[in-house]
């Protein structure tokens, strides 16, 4: 019932998927399963899930972009959701049906009509009358979106592969690259006036580019400086922009000239987003010396000299906007208002429920949410059933994604992955209230992918990293704060373990060697004193995501296969590892499993863009269990008491209500 954020799978799942997601193979976000076909026969024994519902949380979300539209406004995240204010940031809704999932890296309006361009899969535009997202690339030969911009009735996109122009609200796309280099990165866009500005990240050569004649030409303009520009913005008839050291330029000349505006900015600080209200220019930073760090900083003087201003925002700004007299903040951790011209800041997340929930755990009454690092990380407690929620990250490193979650009594631990620094194994004794570092024996910095517990001894499963070194494999710990052992012989070296599983006596390990694509299963039946390698029939190259057991049977979820298809999904073992069958009819083509659960007799299976399965028949069949579940993208599960907890990719925890019942057919079958 863990989630599966494992540090050696992780990253290579998310590239399967976006794969999948741009050549067709896995649909949209708001996939619907079709109807049976007489697969299963009637009367059979089936769980009735009520229809999930969303909880409150966890509140928050990496804000990508923001757009200021007449009264709205509106924010995309990392995680591939839009969100709407109509109320100044008061509140949000979820605008999520028909996108894909990639991350929203623009947004922009033409008139009623409202635009996100995404990271990989093209524009889609707002359909205002079905609250519903229409995919709009007609000639767009490279679908990474970088920036959006509008000039009169036209939409200019950037590319990862040049500049496109649509004059026909978005129905098609034509290249308009004459004088830009060949393929070239456009990773901003400004207008002023009728001038069109685009900002290349080349290291050498001319980093701003700037069109007059909509785009269909485009003049390389001398900066003085021969690096790249990370974002532009126009203020006024200025035009500033980012340099690709952090550093800020203004130019009053149409880009002929431009100026060094950095007076006032903070040691080590990058300025990443522009917003203007009145005379006053708005500057968003961030500081990669200080995990977290950044503001905002004003300028009364067109950006000759800079003062910081606000207390309340912690964390990196990534995207400013200004709507009337506000001012909103989009951070890695959500948004941040201010009323009173920047000078203080409160957190604005009601309704923004967008957080990236990787692993959950429940302790007596409380749930416990561990949040992916794509949601500045952190852990999340609730204890009543999701009707609220806290962040609960005393203790805990800032910005560290918590990638699993394990009870021993009523102690709760965290483990935290990371690529270079703050990883290890926390403790809380007061219902997550505080987390100390439980971390003597483990490697340094190593990513703690998994954590399972055997009666009252817990395991911890290590990946391999760049800062660690090849130091995997699985770690025990037996007093519960004491001093880790490393319990690895009969593993491989330089293993990196990519799920962990107690099952009554034995012990299942998923591994990884060097970071390989596919994953070996380990069993120990002596408390991790000695391991055997099992697994025959198991799929390679494949990546087991996740285990779980109902009666005597183990199930293993392949989370990474390849890109056929063929070898994703479930397989079961009924003599404890030692061999394992496919079980995957009723399942989708490309089913990327990424987590197990079992209640009761019943299996669910969690997929990373069909949304959930249920067996009753020890996996023979699966039917999809998805209705009110509105986000697809589903990453951890926790099972108590008559409720299942689900985690997503960006759209929080949704639970529904399981009960046991006869029922006349399975419906919303997706035959295999």
């Amino acid at each position: 019932m863990k989630s599966f954020n494992r540090y050696a799978a992780f990253s290579l799942r998310a590239v399967l998927a976006a794969a999948f997601l741009m050549f067709g193979l896995i649909r949209s976000n708001d996939y619907v399963s079709g109807a049976a076909s007489g697969a299963f026969a009637a009367e059979q024994p089936a769980q009735v899930v009520a229809p999930w519902r969303q909880t409150s949380g966890p509140e928050g979300a990496a804000i990508t972009t923001l757009l200021s539209n007449g009264p709205d406004i509106f924010a995309g995240t990392s995680a591939g959701v839009v969100f709407r204010s109509t109320d100044q940031g008061e509140s949000w809704t979820a605008i999520n049906a028909g996108l894909p999932g990639p991350s929203i890296d623009s947004l922009a309006a033409v008139g009623t009509n409202i635009f996100a361009g995404t990271a990989g899969v093209g524009v889609f535009r707002l359909n205002n009358q079905e609250e519903r997202w229409v995919a709009v690339n007609a000639g767009l030969t490279n679908l990474g979106i970088n920036a959006l911009a509008v000039s009169g009735t036209y939409i200019v996109a950037a590319t990862r592969g040049g500049v496109f122009r649509s004059l026909d609200q978005g129905e098609s796309w034509t290249p308009v690259n004459t004088g830009l280099p060949p393929d070239a990165r456009i990773f901003s866009l400004a207008v002023v006036g009728t001038d069109i500005f685009a900002g290349l990240t080349s290291l050498a050569g001319a980093g701003v580019f700037r069109s007059d004649d909509q785009g269909k030409s485009w003049i390389a303009l001398d900066t003085g400086f021969p690096i790249g520009v990370s974002q532009l913005a126009a203020v006024g008839t200025d035009i500033f922009a980012v340099l690709a050291d952090g550093r800020a330029i203004r130019s009053s000349s149409r880009g002929e000239k431009w100026t060094l505006v950095n007076t006032g900015l903070p040691l080590g600080a990058r300025v990443t987003s522009f917003a203007v209200i009145g005379a006053d220019i708005y500057a968003g930073t961030s500081t990669f010396l200080i995990s977290g760090g950044g503001g905002v900083i004003r300028s009364s003087d067109q950006g000759e000299s800079w003062t910081a201003v606000g207390t309340g925002v912690p964390l990196s700004v990534q995207v400013l906007a200004s709507v009337g007299t506000n001012l909103i903040a989009g951070t890695a951790g959500g948004v941040f208002r201010s009323t009173n011209q920047g000078e203080n800041w409160t957190s604005a997340n009601a309704g923004l429920i967008g957080q990236t929930v990787v692993a959950l755990a429940v302790v007596g009454p409380n749930i416990f949410a561990g949040s992916s690092v794509q949601s500045n990380g952190g852990a999340f407690r609730s204890d009543n059933s999701g009707e609220s929620w806290t962040a609960i990250n005393t203790g805990l490193p800032p910005g560290r994604a918590v990638s699993s979650l394990a009870v021993v009594g009523t102690n709760i631990f965290a483990a935290t992955a990371g690529l270079l620094r703050d990883n290890g194994v926390f403790r809380s004794i007061d219902q997550g209230g505080s987390w100390t570092p439980v971390n003597a024996g483990l490697p340094i910095n190593a990513p703690v992918s998994a954590l399972v517990v055997s009666g009252t001894t817990l395991f911890a499963g290590i990946s391999t990293n760049p800062a660690s070194g090849p130091v995997g494999g699985v770690y025990r710990l037996t007093d519960q704060g004491g001093s880790w052992t490393a319990v690895n012989t009969g593993l491989p070296s330089d293993a990196s373990v990519t799920e962990l599983a107690a099952v009554g006596p034995n012990l299942f390990a998923a591994i990884s060697v060097n970071m390989s694509i596919g994953s070996a299963v380990f069993r120990s039946s002596d408390q991790g004193e000695s391991w055997t390698a099992v697994g025959a029939g198991l799929p390679s190259p494949a990546i087991v995501s996740s285990f779980a057991a109902v009666g005597p049977n183990l199930f293993a979820g392949i989370g990474s296969s390849t890109l056929s298809g063929d070898g994703d999904g479930v397989y079961r073992s009924t003599d404890q590892g030692e061999t394992w069958t496919e079980v995957n009819t009723g399942l989708p083509q490309f089913a990327l499993i990424t987590s197990l659960a079992a209640v009761g007799t019943n299996l669910f299976a969690a997929t990373l863009n069909n949304g959930v399965f249920l067996s009753t028949n020890q996996g023979e069949s699966w039917m999809a269990v998805n209705e009110g579940l509105t986000d697809l993208r589903v990453q951890s599960f926790a099972a108590v008491g008559g409720k299942l907890f689900a985690g997503t990719s960006g759209s929080g925890v949704f639970v529904t209500e399981v009960e046991l019942c006869r029922a006349s057919a399975f419906l919303n079958h997706n035959g295999r």
